[in-house]
């Protein structure tokens, strides 16, 4: 199922759920990771909303989204160290990219990669663009069961990254979302390089 992103843009920031969603993955974040001083990698960015809590806190952030009407209301924060970048993520963004041309520390995904066709591709691109002993960090719904859209299953989280070389992975539970749709808890893969 394509969903059109472009279309909730203008009122990604203005929803409860994604608001809180991105406090919630903050929260998790800074417990986990010291993010102080590092240079960052928002994949899937949107429009900012992890960026912008970790902005003054970073030495700088790469925010890559492939929506350009995500990344306009990104820009529209005039965070002074996010680059926004509008693509997806490739080896050949990588390859050409001058954005890309430094090893990151941190990688985080927020509500990304459940909806990604090649989450194993990704994330072998992911793990070449980390320095040794960086994070990819992500949150995403947690499935039910190991076949649901748009959800990512523990096990499935942890073979793919491990299978793509992180020495260590973890997963976890740290928080649930209520939408009009219900009450949904969010899974959090935490993979070191």
């Amino acid at each position: 199922m394509a969903i059109n992103w472009d279309e909730h843009a203008d009122t990604w920031d203005t929803d409860e759920a994604t608001s809180i969603f991105a406090e919630e993955a903050y929260s998790s974040l800074i417990k986990t990771f010291n993010i102080k001083g590092k240079h960052v990698l928002d994949f899937g960015c949107g429009t900012g909303l992890l960026s912008q809590k970790m902005s003054p806190e970073v030495k700088d952030i790469v925010a890559l989204d492939f929506s350009e009407a995500m990344i306009e209301q990104l820009d529209n924060k005039s965070l002074p160290n996010v680059e926004a970048v509008v693509d997806s993520l490739t080896r050949g963004l990588v390859a050409i990219h001058p954005a890309f041309r430094n090893q990151f520390d941190l990688v985080i995904a927020s509500s990304v990669c459940g909806f990604l066709p090649n989450y194993a591709d990704v994330s072998d691109i992911i793990y070449s663009l980390l320095e040794d002993g960086g994070h990819f960090i992500h949150w995403d719904w947690l499935a039910a069961h190991p076949d649901e859209e748009m959800a990512m299953d523990p096990a499935h989280v942890e073979r793919v990254l491990t299978g793509v070389g992180f020495k260590q992975v973890e997963t976890s539970t740290p928080f649930e979302i209520t939408t009009e749709q219900g009450v949904f808890k969010v899974m959090m893969a935490v993979a070191i390089k």
